[in-house]
């Protein structure tokens, strides 16, 4: 009996325990296997979170540099050289021990230089030459210094250049590159021809003082490139104009031909061999050779930017020869296949001359008309902008102050003068210069929005997002705690299921609860769910981005009806008199002016809000703040609720609660490393802060330099322009007075015809009548035949 007792006792234990395990169904069995499952996959995941070094500097990996210098490679093959300076400078001012600095520093180099940043460049040379002692920079010792005498010919500052020599000949021969003995000889050349790049083809050298000594060590430098170099065709081509200026022409001709014989490889020998025919015409006919000339000539292709010179210069060549017919028929196929050369209107000019000489007198006037047409409306534009400004210089110095960003010849010539502006050598540095002051402007301004853009990212509430390693950390802490929250509902789950409640404190907790769990439902859990998230938000981003890309179509739409509007004001003036309308009307439209610059202005902070929300979105931002206020909350209510099922001696069986501890560890553990990820946190932004503190100085510096720098653009390249416009204006007059001259001579021409016409008319009347009258004398003076009996 008492045996049997013990039996049923131990079986009652039994099912009491599986009960309050809430093992009493298959069901209840197989849903805690399930939570205890989670909760040591919950563990194990803190455990690898917690052992996960936290590093105070981001952590990079092992190679980064060498990655930095292939990044900088690769925007330099695909000729984003500012995209690539920057890369490179980076390395180069950041780790200048590491064994990738001499290639990142030549590279560098190179960079600025094909950005046009010459200076820059140069400064980037020198540094590598000043270590070219050591073994890692010696192998670009040689191209730095061929690069730094280039660099000395493109700016015309040939100080130092000496001491680059220098070092070049401490050089062994075999480290010392064709590159740089082409460009040692042209530096001789530069020096002792003080006048533009011959190779662009220009048709007079304006060489007032050569000197000559220095002329013959360029010649024997230029001759001193081996056959073999890629730059033989233009060593070459430069000794045919050292014998050129030299007045040995039959050596220059042979020269030329050298050049003829190489065989083109690059598109630059191609240009070389072309400028050789062009050459060697040119000396033929100052040679009297004037066949050979024409042969020359017309070797030029017509697919040469120098076609159009090669035109103009065999119609003198013709002319020379005594056929004007021919002449006359290379202009016009100038005028047909080189509209936009510079040479069409003298060579107009000189057809209408050549067809006045054949008698074409009708199409000679035809011609001349046409140029009066087309340069006269020109001349008279000039000539009125000179009349309604009394300071003409001084409304240059505030067009260029007033166009600084967008500054070019169109602003202040009509387009027919464009071409003729720009062809000025120093026109073309002054538009270069404003060119690059533009540039740095701009890059000032990127750099100013891009210290905005990180200051606004690293101040926000969820700077971690700034931070790769970090923002993946707080991204696993996030989807754990996310995971607890899923576990603690299913294990309420089956508390409800043992203890239920349909009224009281109990009951409103629990609906509470129900609540919050459907909010939290779709919180992250994985990478999976961040990304997913992450991107629906960004996808609105991208709607808002479409948005205004729309409103600055229609932006330009209403800033292409203004310049039409104010184009038709301006072209239909004279055919109105209503002064007061046109007045109201040009009021109204500088009002529009300025209203699309302010909408302009609104857009562009537009895009940069949208930029600064585009950066934080990720974990910490307002959707993630929700989940931790939820959670939290629903935290609260889960003891609130344990605790009331204790008070009722309902509380759960031993394993739930050890799950509850065990997941409270959980979170101790979680809110550590989340404080550990907010303290590495704070030092980075207070070092990035230094950072952005200094470069917010550095750029009010550049704004300073970039202000004072276009206070002297301002008078210098206002002069500059003023004597361009003169020069254009000068050479319009000329044109007209030109074509007036010709239409005076054929009209001079067709009166001398007619008054030879006529003069021949009446010699032939009078020789008419004196025969009329010769032979009716002969009739008076004949006898009569009764007399001559």
């Amino acid at each position: 009996m008492g045996a049997r007792s013990g039996r049923e006792r131990w079986f009652a234990a039994v099912v009491l325990v599986g009960t309050s395990f809430g093992l009493a169904a298959p069901t209840g069995a197989q849903d805690a296997r399930k939570a205890e499952s989670e909760l040591r996959g919950i563990e194990s995941d803190t455990q690898q979170l917690l052992v996960d070094p936290l590093l105070t500097r981001n952590s990079r990996s092992a190679t980064h540099v060498e990655e930095r210098l292939t990044d900088g490679q690769l925007f330099y093959q695909l000729q984003d050289y500012v995209r690539a300076s920057i890369i490179l400078t980076d390395v180069v001012d950041n780790y200048p021990q590491h064994r990738a600095m001499p290639d990142a520093l030549f590279l560098l180099g190179e960079s600025l230089y094909s950005a046009g940043d010459y200076l820059g460049a140069r400064t980037r040379f020198r540094q590598l030459i000043s270590r070219a002692e050591e073994s890692a920079f010696r192998p670009y010792a040689a191209r730095s210094l061929g690069r730094l005498i280039e660099i000395a010919i493109k700016t015309r500052d040939f100080d130092g250049v000496e001491d680059y020599f220098e070092k070049l000949s401490r050089l062994p021969p075999q480290e010392v590159e064709a590159a740089t003995t082409y460009f040692r000889a042209k530096y001789l050349y530069n020096k002792a021809v003080p006048t533009e790049d011959v190779t662009r083809g220009d048709s007079d050298l304006k060489t007032t003082t050569i000197d000559t000594q220095a002329l013959d060590s360029a010649r024997l430098a230029f001759e001193a490139v081996a056959e073999s170099s890629p730059y033989f065709p233009q060593a070459r081509y430069f000794v045919g104009v050292i014998l050129t200026l030299q007045r040995q022409f039959p050596q220059a001709v042979e020269a030329f031909r050298r050049v003829l014989r190489a065989q083109a490889t690059t598109p630059e020998h191609a240009q070389v061999i072309e400028l050789a025919q062009l050459a060697m015409g040119r000396l033929f006919y100052e040679t009297d050779q004037l066949d050979q000339a024409v042969e020359a000539y017309q070797s030029v292709p017509r697919t040469s930017k120098w076609f159009d010179a090669a035109l103009y210069e065999i119609a003198w060549v013709y002319i020379r020869m005594g056929d004007s017919t021919r002449a006359e028929r290379a202009l016009e196929v100038l005028q047909i296949a080189a509209p936009e050369s510079r040479y069409l209107a003298d060579g107009s000019l000189l057809r209408g001359n050549l067809l006045l000489r054949n008698g074409n007198l009708e199409e000679a006037a035809l011609v001349f008309k046409a140029t009066v047409d087309k340069y006269g409306p020109v001349r008279q534009q000039l000539d009125q902008l000179i009349a309604e400004h009394a300071d003409t210089k001084g409304y240059f110095r505030s067009l260029v102050r007033e166009n600084m960003e967008v500054f070019d010849a169109n602003s202040i010539l009509p387009p027919e003068a464009v071409r003729f502006a720009t062809e000025e050598a120093e026109m073309q540095r002054a538009l270069s210069v404003l060119s690059d002051l533009s540039q740095a402007r701009g890059l000032v301004k990127d750099t100013s929005d891009l210290i905005r853009r990180l200051d606004g990212a690293i101040r926000s509430p969820n700077a971690v997002n700034v931070f790769v390693d970090l923002r993946r950390q707080r991204q696993r802490t996030t989807a754990v705690r996310n995971r607890a929250t899923a576990l603690r509902r299913t294990l309420l789950a089956m508390e409800e299921k043992r203890a239920p409640a349909s009224s009281g404190e109990l009951a409103e907790i629990r609906a509470e609860r129900h609540k919050l769990e459907a909010s939290l439902a779709d919180a992250p859990k994985n990478p999976e769910d961040f990304e997913k998230r992450d991107n629906d938000m960004l996808a609105g981003f991208k709607g808002l981005t479409r948005d205004i890309s729309k409103l600055e179509v229609e932006i330009l739409g209403m800033e292409a009806r203004v310049v039409a509007t104010d184009r038709f004001l301006v072209d239909t003036q004279d055919a109105r008199t209503n002064s007061e309308g046109i007045a109201a009307m040009q009021n109204e439209l500088v009002a529009q002016r300025g209203a699309i610059s302010d909408y302009q202005k609104q857009i562009q902070e537009l895009k940069f809000q949208l930029e600064s929300g585009r950066l934080q979105v990720g974990v910490g931002d307002a959707r993630y703040e929700r989940d931790a206020e939820a959670r939290t909350r629903y935290n609260a209510l889960v003891d609130r609720e344990r605790a009331l099922l204790a008070s009722q001696d309902r509380a759960g069986s031993p394993q739930v609660e050890s799950m509850f501890r065990r997941m409270s560890a959980v979170e101790s553990s979680l809110a550590k490393r989340d404080a550990e990820i907010d303290r590495v946190l704070a030092e980075r932004a207070a070092e990035i802060n230094q950072v952005l503190a200094a470069e917010t100085t550095n750029v009010e510096g550049y704004k300073t330099q970039l202000a004072e720098l276009e206070t002297e653009a301002e008078d210098v390249i206002g002069g500059v322009t003023y004597a361009s416009f003169v020069a254009v204006r000068a050479r319009f007059y000329d044109l007209v007075l030109r074509a007036d001259v010709g239409t005076i001579d054929v009209s001079w021409a067709d009166r001398e015809e007619h008054r030879m016409r006529v003069e021949i008319l009446t010699r032939g009347r009078a020789r008419e009548i004196r025969a009329l009258d010769d032979e009716f004398q002969e009739i008076m003076d004949e006898p009569k035949s009764g007399d001559a009996q």
